[in-house]
């Protein structure tokens, strides 16, 4: 098959832009590989297509620059095996999903042990968020991620260098563009509030807008705060829920096929419930 993207069934609005969208890529097919292919789906296109307030040309500049930055940072072949030694502390992992059916990642900074190893945690990164993308369920339009800042014990000791918070942020904003519904930022100490202001300036205006800060002047307070977007079933005790730490993250596992694939199924069944 020659064309740049198949078609996949999406919600009617904007189907006219997606259209015009799929032809600019389908004129440069012979440039893509099938795996660049395979990434256009309709709702990659209409997320770009939104990302650039619908305007063709940015859009379709933006999805190219992320076909080519995939390519180039061989996201398709990122494993578990490939990334475990930086995660294995359970800094940053998927788990469950909130209210809404939105996978969750989860980003503990205290757990930081490999603050320095720059392309290491941008690659342990990406694995992070291409599995929260595996855990959705765009054509029931379950196509966004929420992600909880947990900054309990956040110092400058384990605070990310200003390259790599700079990085991570064009990741998100340039190649992960629409996927963010909420970013939840727990027990933010007033120093933490210093090294938001100082990346604020790198933030775009609609990643802003989606940035809650959970506060309350008790942990009981804090943990209805949370509720109102995932349940304490679903969080760990050391982020105000009922899970053990034990039971929410064990690198063992995590960090395999099957692992992911549990995952996954954690996140259908969650929706399942939600909707039964």
């Amino acid at each position: 098959d020659t064309s740049a993207c198949q078609p996949h069934r999406m919600a009617s609005e904007m189907q006219k832009e997606v259209q015009d969208l799929r032809d600019l890529l389908n004129a440069r097919s012979a440039e893509l590989t099938e795996s660049q292919k395979a990434f256009c789906t309709d709702f990659t296109l209409r997320r770009y297509l939104v990302a650039r307030s619908g305007k063709l040309e940015k859009a379709f500049d933006m999805l190219m620059s992320t076909l080519e930055w995939r390519k180039s940072f061989d996201v398709d072949n990122i494993t578990g095996a490939a990334v475990a030694e930086n995660g294995k502390t359970g800094k940053t992992h998927v788990a469950g999903t909130d209210k809404t059916g939105r996978p969750v990642v989860f980003m503990r900074p205290a757990r930081e042990t490999t603050k320095n190893d720059h392309d290491g945690n941008l690659k342990h990164l990406v694995y992070q968020l291409e599995l929260a993308v595996s855990c959705m369920d765009e054509p029931n339009g379950i196509g966004k991620m929420a992600v909880v800042l947990d900054c309990k014990d956040f110092s400058a000791f384990n605070a990310p260098p200003m390259k790599t918070s700079r990085a991570t942020l064009n990741i998100l904003q340039d190649h992960y563009p629409e996927r963010l519904g909420k970013f939840l930022i727990v027990d933010a100490p007033w120093y933490f509030h210093a090294f938001y202001n100082a990346i604020y300036p790198f933030v775009d205006k609609v990643t802003a807008e989606k940035v809650t800060f959970i506060t309350g002047k008790d942990p009981a307070a804090r943990r209805a705060a949370l509720d109102a977007f995932i349940p304490p079933s679903r969080l760990p005790t050391g982020i105000y829920g009922e899970l053990e730490e034990s039971a929410f993250f064990s690198a063992a596992s995590f960090f395999t096929p099957e692992g992911e694939q549990r995952l996954r199924d954690d996140a259908a069944e969650q929706r399942r419930g939600a909707t039964n």
